[in-house]
């Protein structure tokens, strides 16, 4: 303590220190703070504070967000239209010895050919109103991390072409009943494919960073009304209340109510545009309305939104 009363003020450095009120000014001109009751500066440090702009080229980007399955082992039957199929919380290489042993032990059915390279796995041919048909299993990677889409098709010969049989005359309801009860009782611990290993690699979802706005986006490699359905099935299971949509502009209309504080001039929010954008046939954009005022918001319900998307 006597050290400290009895320092000599000798350094050159003490006639810089900056007084609470110009880091107050700054901090309020450059709205970093609003409310006064958080400065309390009774001891300034030398030196003056240094803003740094979000367009610095040094600038620290934000870590890339990962998907992950919401629980592990999870198995969920889906529908859209003509599709079907089955949504496993495993890495596909888990998926594919599953479903060939599906097929070898499955009566009335038997393995046929297989192609790790697609994540194709084809059942033997078989008669069905006189009409040689066969099952179609195809494993490809899920929308979020570890996790697994295995769609089931049912194929008719039609000369000498196969052709997928509509839902009004497919066998296919039982089918993939049987596959989901069969996925359901078995062990996870069945093992990995290393032939199939490729599968893993093929990420459907990416969070990009637009480079104007610095808005964050979901790009998904799926056809537009799979992704409407995934969003909108997101959407829900995040707790997000959806008041108006529009398939035709693809936007989802969310009550999302913000109260802003006095010293916030920003404008209240009352609802929020989540955007499905169709890039080409194979590739959709998910975004929302808000502007760079609004980063943060926008980045908290893109994030609530992905770690529920499949």
């Amino acid at each position: 303590m006597s050290c400290a009363l009895n320092k000599p003020d000798n350094s050159k450095e003490s006639n810089r220190v900056i007084d609470a009120s110009r880091n107050q000014s700054i901090l309020f001109d450059k709205n970093v703070i609003q409310d006064p009751s958080y400065i309390v500066d009774k001891y300034p440090i030398s030196g003056e504070i240094e803003l740094i702009s979000n367009n610095e080229e040094n600038f620290t980007p934000r870590p890339k967000q990962l998907f992950s399955a919401a629980s592990s082992n999870e198995i969920r039957l889906h529908k859209l239209g003509e599709i079907r199929w089955v949504y496993l919380g495993l890495e596909p290489s888990a998926a594919w010895p599953m479903t060939i042993e599906f097929l070898e032990t499955n009566n009335g059915l038997d393995l046929d050919s297989f192609d790790p390279n697609t994540g194709t796995i084809n059942s033997k041919e078989f008669k069905l109103n006189n009409i040689t048909s066969k099952y179609v299993f195809k494993i490809e990677r899920g929308l979020q991390q570890s996790s697994s889409e295995i769609f089931v098709s049912q194929l008719k010969k039609i000369n000498n072409s196969w052709e997928i049989v509509s839902s009004k005359e497919n066998k296919l309801d039982d089918l993939v009943n049987n596959f989901y009860e069969y996925l359901s009782s078995s062990s996870p611990s069945t093992g990995t494919s290393l032939v199939a290993l490729n599968l893993n690699a093929s990420n459907k979802t990416e969070v990009i960073t637009d480079d104007d706005s610095g808005m964050s986006k979901i790009k998904l490699r799926i056809n537009f009304a799979r992704a409407w359905a995934a969003l909108r099935r997101s959407l829900l299971l995040s707790g997000f209340k959806i008041i108006d949509e529009d398939r035709n502009e693809g936007k989802f209309y969310l009550e999302y109510v913000v109260k802003r504080s006095l010293l916030d001039r920003r404008p209240d929010l009352s609802s929020i545009e989540i955007i499905v954008e169709e890039l080409n046939s194979k590739e959709c954009l998910i975004s929302t309305n808000l502007d760079g005022e609004n980063l943060d918001l926008s980045e908290e319900i893109i994030s609530q939104i992905n770690q529920s998307l499949s």
